[in-house]
């Protein structure tokens, strides 16, 4: 596996959110976890940034030993010390505020990556009699031959219908029953609709913001991970501490899936949803970077694992972190997508999280996950000084920010139903040139949006 530098190490900052974590085997263990066999195939794969491979657990970066700050060598670790927190930089872009550039990115996008028709997109609202958002509403989507979509809304009032991906019909007619979300009263509505935004009341219906928060996080753990785990250590009580003082009211819960690739010790490790962070913070000190080999990994497989977790389904922001510098092996795209329109499905929004080895193939993958799912796309830059290069991604305006601010942002902007943008003091550079109201005015004339 490719090294991932310090990079993906501030991804898995994010971690400190999540849930119990340990040592497991094959089959369910007590703990909620359990290990994967592997067999497959290799078939060409995508072109591999320059790297060091093999089974190192914890080895030494050659150059990347980022600034660190007292700390202490802890077991699972890799053996060297904790770094002091809040260091790595990250930006964030969204695909779906940014539609026509998307499509364009599409177009340009290498070859032998997975098709993404999107350009029908749908983009469904609903609201209460005020006007304000109504999360986990129930959404029905049906045309002439049946039923389409079925999924909730996420806590913005919003869900994605894409009807070539949905398999709707060309031109198709189409009707939406809205229910009220569980626990509310209200008879839900059928109506008929047409163009690209359909905004619908739910007469009834009460626009209560979540009051209940699972968070997942997916990260790739092979070989290069050890010093990043160290990182992720540092990180894990400021993000957990920060969430905890900013909504003490919301209760938390927050699941890890550990993955690898096929042929390793495991290829998913998943640990369920829990709110012991204390339990969470032990079990994640127990684990170790190993195996990889190669570029590619099971990245679907993280994904895919998600869907075994206990995600609430009441009045509830879920949002999975995927954390990764590499992408899914090329016969296994298609597989990676369907495990994120999964995700749409269930309501769980991906925020991707790019470490330093990410390249076109992955940058794809990674935002296409995104954008379906409403989520953004985050990326970790050079501007820390940590690990090596960090890949320009192809957008034309973002602002770097600490990733622990970004990450515990993120989390907000779900918890209060619209995006929460970066203040002043946490903005460290900008690319693109943004305006005030965050619009950025490209060389040709156009404009993208932070």
């Amino acid at each position: 596996m490719r090294h991932k530098l310090f990079g993906l190490g501030g991804l898995l900052v994010a971690l400190a959110l999540l849930s119990a974590c340990g040592a497991s085997t094959q089959g369910n263990t007590d703990d909620g976890s359990y290990s994967e066999g592997s067999s497959g195939g290799v078939s060409p794969e995508p072109s591999a940034p320059p790297r060091s491979d093999g089974d190192t657990a914890g080895a030494p970066v050659p150059g990347s030993a980022g600034p660190s700050t007292g700390g202490t060598s802890e077991p699972g670790g890799g053996g060297s010390n904790t770094p002091a927190p809040g260091q790595l930089t990250a930006g964030d872009w969204d695909d779906n505020l940014n539609f026509s550039f998307f499509q364009k990115y599409l177009t340009e996008a290498p070859q032998g990556l997975p098709a993404h028709p999107s350009a029908d997109r749908v983009v469904i609202t609903v609201r209460d009699e005020e006007g304000r958002p109504v999360p986990n509403a129930h959404v029905i989507v049906g045309d002439a031959a049946g039923k389409r979509l079925e999924a909730p809304t996420a806590s913005d009032g919003r869900l994605l219908f894409l009807p070539a991906q949905d398999g709707a019909q060309a031109n198709g007619a189409f009707s939406v029953t809205v229910a009220p979300p569980p626990g509310q009263s209200g008879v839900p509505v059928t109506t008929s609709v047409e163009g690209t935004a359909w905004n619908l009341t739910l007469p009834g219906a009460r626009g209560i913001l979540p009051t209940e928060l699972d968070v997942a996080f997916v990260v790739d753990a092979t070989g290069s991970m050890g010093d990043e785990i160290n990182y992720l250590k540092a990180e894990i009580q400021n993000i957990v501490d920060s969430v905890r003082s900013t909504y003490p009211d919301v209760s938390a819960r927050f699941a890890l899936v550990m993955y690898r690739d096929e042929g390793d010790e495991y290829v998913v490790r998943p640990f369920d949803f829990t709110s012991d962070v204390g339990l969470f913070r032990q079990r994640l000190s127990e684990q170790v970077a190993n195996g990889g080999g190669d570029y590619p990994e099971a990245m679907e497989r993280g994904l895919g694992a998600i869907h075994q977790l206990s995600w609430r389904t009441g009045n509830t922001a879920r949002l999975t972190f995927l954390v990764a510098d590499a992408p899914t092996h090329t016969q296994h795209y298609q597989a990676f997508l369907r495990e994120a329109h999964r995700a749409r499905l269930s309501g769980i929004k991906v925020y991707p999280v790019a470490a330093s080895g990410v390249a076109d193939e992955a940058e794809y993958l990674m935002r296409l996950a995104a954008q379906l799912t409403l989520g953004r796309y985050i990326f970790l830059t050079n501007d820390s000084g940590i690990g090596g290069e960090h890949a320009e991604p192809h957008i034309p305006c973002y602002q770097v920010q600490l990733l622990k601010h970004l990450l515990v942002r993120a989390i907000g902007s779900e918890l209060a139903g619209r995006r929460l943008p970066a203040s002043g003091t946490d903005i460290l550079r900008t690319v693109g040139n943004p305006a005030q109201d965050g619009s950025c005015t490209r060389a040709d004339g156009t404009v993208t949006y932070l």
